[in-house]
C-alpha cells in the first residue's frame, strides 16, 4: 500500500545515544512528527526525485531527513530485543548499520509519490521520557490510524517505531529476529540481514536489466 511505504520510508537511519530529561525537549511529540511529516511529503511531492537517475541522490536525502527524526539505534535495540543486551559494542554497530541497509532496500526500491493524503494530527501522551503520537491518514475514501512511539534522545523526540494498522514495525522484525537468535548467533542474525539484503539488490538488478 502506498500511504505504508510513505510512512515507513521515515524509518531510515539515525544514531544510537542514551536518554535525556523529557523536560528539555524544546519540542513536543506531536510538534516532532509533524515537522518530520511535512518535510518528507514536500521531499515526496517533488517529481525529480522519483526519476529513476536520481534513485540514490533521492535516497540520500531521505536518509538525511530521516536522521533528524528517527533514532534507528533504537529501532534495531527494540528489534533485537534482549539479546542486544549481550551483543558487542562492534556487533550492535554491524547490526544497526545492516538494518537501516535492509529497510532502505525494503521500502525504498521505489520511492513512492505523494498523492495529496491528508494527515491528521488527532492527540499525544507522555509518559516521563516516552511519548506516543495518534495519527490519521486520510487517503481518499480511506482512514488509516497510524501510532507514532517516540523517546526522548539528546534533548529530542526522536521517532523509535511507527504502528500502522495495528502493525508495529519493530515487533513485526522482532519476531523474525526471535526466531534467528533463538537457535543461533547474533552472527547468523547479521548474516540473514546481509543476505536480505544481496536478494533484494539482485532482483533489482534483474528487473533493471529487462526494462
Amino acid at each position: 500500500m502506498l500511504v505504508r511505504r510513505v510512512l515507513l520510508s521515515l524509518l531510515l537511519v539515525c544514531i544510537f545515544s542514551s536518554a535525556a530529561s523529557p523536560v528539555l525537549a524544546d519540542q513536543s511529540p506531536m510538534e516532532r512528527v509533524q515537522e518530520g511529516t511535512e518535510k518528507l511529503i514536500a521531499m515526496l511531492s517533488d517529481p525529480d526525485i522519483l526519476s529513476p537517475e536520481n534513485h540514490e541522490d533521492a535516497i540520500a536525502r531521505l536518509r538525511a531527513v530521516a536522521e533528524q527524526y528517527i533514532d534507528f539505534g533504537l529501532v534495531t535495540k527494540y528489534a533485537v530485543g534482549r539479546p542486544w543486551l549481550s551483543m558487542t559494542p562492534q556487533m550492535r554497530t554491524d547490526l544497526t548499520e545492516a538494518f537501516i541497509k535492509l529497510l532502505e532496500r525494503s521500502y525504498l526500491k521505489r520511492i513512492p509519490a505523494y498523492e495529496g493524503q491528508e494527515v491528521l494530527y488527532k492527540k499525544e501522551a507522555v509518559q516521563d521520557d516516552k511519548a506516543k503520537v495518534l495519527t490519521e491518514i486520510i487517503d481518499k475514501d480511506k482512514k488509516i490510524v497510524v501510532e507514532f512511539r517516540l523517546r526522548i534522545i539528546q534533548d529530542k523526540w526522536m521517532i523509535y517505531d511507527i504502528v500502522a494498522e495495528g502493525v508495529s514495525l519493530v515487533m513485526n522484525y522482532r519476531s523474525q529476529f526471535s526466531e534467528v537468535l533463538s537457535k543461533g548467533t547474533p552472527e547468523d542474525l547479521l548474516q540473514l540481514i546481509r543476505e536480505r539484503i544481496e536478494i533484494i539488490d539482485r532482483q533489482q538488478q534483474e528487473e533493471e536489466q529487462a526494462s
